[in-house]
């Protein structure tokens, strides 16, 4: 049962009781479906770390996906025995940061790109041409403390994230103070980005 072995003791005492060696056949399509769900995953990795530079696009992709695999394999050895623990503090952190992200992101989109016409396509290789992103990182970073200011987890809990709820925990608003903080503060530095370099 649950107790006993987690999430997959729950499905096997479900499923091996009611259907027997058909329980089996599943709980074993079920394990591997976890390999299929990750496969687009570890293959976009390649495709996603040639933004950091040009010349990583020389490496070829799989040596990216190989790198990629034994960072997630060195993760999940030591986290295995507390997998749910770990998994939900990993999802917590992969929301508060695209909470931060795409507030930069949309912020830049409605307010200085002015929608879609803002665009110049044929310049997304030309890096004298794109903004050196001097306001984003910027903005990220206040996205970060507002994030801390916000974030009620069992290891940490945030200044405002204790008046957000009741003692000891709080509320968590450390996605929606990470996306404010980041908005308020791309508002300001962008422009001044702009000034300085002109693009």
């Amino acid at each position: 049962g649950y107790n006993a072995a987690g999430t997959g003791g729950l499905l096997g005492a479900v499923l091996i009781y009611h259907l027997g060696g058909f329980g089996k056949f599943c709980l074993v399509m079920l394990a591997l479906s976890i390999i299929a769900n990750n496969c687009p995953n570890i293959y976009s990795v390649g495709l996603t770390v040639q933004v950091l530079g040009r010349w990583i696009q020389y490496v070829p992709r799989f040596v990216w996906t190989t790198i990629a695999t034994g960072a997630y394999i060195a993760i999940a050895i030591p986290g295995y025995s507390h997998f749910e623990a770990v998994l939900e503090n990993f999802m917590n952190f992969i929301g508060y940061w695209l909470a931060i992200y795409s507030s930069i992101g949309l912020t830049e989109h409605f307010f200085f790109k002015r929608g879609f016409s803002g665009y110049r396509p044929e310049l997304y290789d030309v890096p004298g041409k794109l903004p050196p992103g001097v306001a984003a990182i910027f903005a990220f970073c206040c996205g970060v403390i507002g994030m801390v200011c916000g974030m009620s987890q069992a290891w940490w809990v945030g200044w405002i994230a204790l008046h957000a709820g009741e003692a000891p925990y709080g509320g968590d608003v450390g996605w929606e103070l990470g996306a404010a903080f980041s908005m308020v503060a791309y508002l300001i530095a962008r422009p001044i980005e702009l000034k300085f370099f002109g693009r």
